[in-house]
């Protein structure tokens, strides 16, 4: 399979990342769209993590008064279906106002808060955020979590949440199987569309498009943790 390169752009500082689409052609010329809809301005912050953070940001310090493990949420208080149901205009909010009106989301949004990249997601922009439920959380080891909160984990934190981030909007229609986010350090999110069922890096979209001011939420029922299988780079790719 032929896979022909999207050249991705970085925003907020973030590190790029690339999306890659199958064709069916033996030419591996860089392209302006991955398909009619696809927008060229597609990046991931995953490596190589910074902070976004302002003044107004939520210290990583502040994570201390989180209790911990035993202090995350890891129920969804919502039903699925009914999630921003209640808000008249969610394009009035940006993504990050709009990810803290649902009780389903709030161990994301706390932990969100205190890696430091709330703030450059409630500025202007277009985005995509994959925010996994409360639940998606419980897959995790408590050991993991108490890890990813310790404050000398900052870093860490970041990198794992900056997964779940695209810097441009893309609609669930947007998504195919000919393609896939590339990370850095040869490491990957594969993307499967099957019957209107998306996944992207093993995390099934569960409520899709909820559009925001400055981009879209696709919420998710697992954290997005990237393959480290290496990616093939070998001829015609």
């Amino acid at each position: 399979m032929i896979m022909k390169k999207i050249k991705a752009l970085a925003a907020m500082a973030l590190a790029s990342a690339t999306f890659y689409s199958c064709a069916t052609s033996d030419t591996t010329t860089d392209t302006t769209a991955m398909d009619d809809t696809m927008t060229t301005d597609t990046s991931i912050a995953m490596d190589e993590p910074t902070d976004m953070a302002t003044d107004e940001t939520v210290s990583i310090n502040e994570t201390q008064t989180m209790g911990g493990y035993a202090d995350l949420d890891f129920e969804d208080a919502v039903p699925y279906d009914e999630m921003f149901t209640d808000i008249a205009n969610t394009e009035s909010q940006d993504i990050m106002s709009l990810a803290r009106t649902s009780p389903n989301l709030s161990t994301f949004v706390r932990l969100m808060d205190a890696s430091g990249l709330s703030q450059g997601l409630m500025q202007d922009g277009e985005y995509t955020l994959f925010a996994p439920t409360n639940k998606a959380f419980a897959e995790l080891s408590q050991e993991q979590l108490n890890m990813l909160l310790q404050p000398e984990n900052k870093a860490k934190l970041s990198e794992v949440l900056q997964v779940h981030v695209l810097a441009s909007e893309v609609a669930a229609n947007q998504f195919n199987n000919s393609q896939r986010i590339s990370l850095s350090n040869n490491r990957y999110l594969p993307i499967s569309s099957e019957n209107n069922l998306i996944t992207v890096g093993g995390a099934t979209v569960i409520v899709p498009n909820v559009e925001a001011s400055n981009g879209i939420i696709h919420v998710v029922d697992r954290v997005i943790i990237p393959s480290e299988a290496p990616m093939d780079n070998g001829p015609g790719r």
